[in-house]
């Protein structure tokens, strides 16, 4: 039998049946830590990269499954959204770092991402109130909507890329198109067993009531920090 070192229970397992932590618990080298960094980045059967994809494929579906109970092979929703916002904020801040201030793309570089993940709690109230029922309450809302912002806060970055070649009433036309269609296929998704008219409709109020506050907080954000 071998002792747990993170909490004292004994096992003849690889993990320990109390904590789940390996039994053989090995010193940390820079192998391990290279390891754990590939392993949560790109495990393509769980981690950050198998729930981007999952996010991508089956939107609504993926966070369902999470919180049905189905949840050692996705990335929990606040380190995915960690890590989506790093991500976001970085392949901004480089696409517009030549921006002149007091314009849009200095407000992206500086601030997309934080006032988004401020205004996290607002959408999911939204999302909370227009879809209540016994069976989702606020916690679940705020799960689907990490999990959501996560995922466009990573695919905002190639659509600003393209900053380069068009102009940028076209790349805003190209993500709204892009918000609002992922937005709605998550909610049909997530929603199925109610029907499908009655979910858009809620869905375009929830994107209309966050736009609007969030140009809101945005123009708080750019006066306060731009003058």
């Amino acid at each position: 039998m071998i002792v747990c070192q993170n909490c004292g229970a004994q096992g003849d397992q690889v993990y320990c049946p109390q904590c789940g932590q390996a039994l053989q618990a090995t010193r940390i080298s820079v192998h391990h830590l290279i390891h754990e960094v590939a392993h949560t980045f790109w495990h393509l059967e769980r981690g950050f990269l198998y729930t981007l994809i999952e996010l991508g494929r089956h939107p609504g579906l993926m966070q369902k499954s999470y919180l049905s109970g189905i949840r050692l092979r996705y990335q929990k929703p606040f380190p995915l959204f960690a890590i989506s916002g790093t991500v976001c904020a970085l392949g901004l801040y480089l696409i517009y770092r030549h921006a002149p201030d007091q314009t849009d793309q200095y407000f992206y570089k500086h601030y997309f991402f934080f006032v988004n993940a401020a205004m996290l709690p607002a959408y999911a109230l939204s999302t909370f109130l227009l879809f209540r029922s016994p069976r989702f309450n606020y916690a679940e809302a705020l799960v689907m909507n990490v999990y959501m912002l996560g995922f466009t806060s990573v695919f905002i970055v190639p659509i600003n890329l393209l900053s380069y070649f068009l102009p940028n009433n076209i790349i805003s036309l190209i993500e709204v198109l892009f918000l609002v269609s992922y937005n709605i296929w998550t909610y049909l998704n997530f929603f199925r067993d109610k029907k499908a008219w009655w979910v858009i409709i809620k869905c375009i109020v929830s994107i209309v009531a966050g736009y609007t506050v969030f140009q809101v907080v945005s123009n708080l954000v750019m006066r306060w920090f731009m003058h």
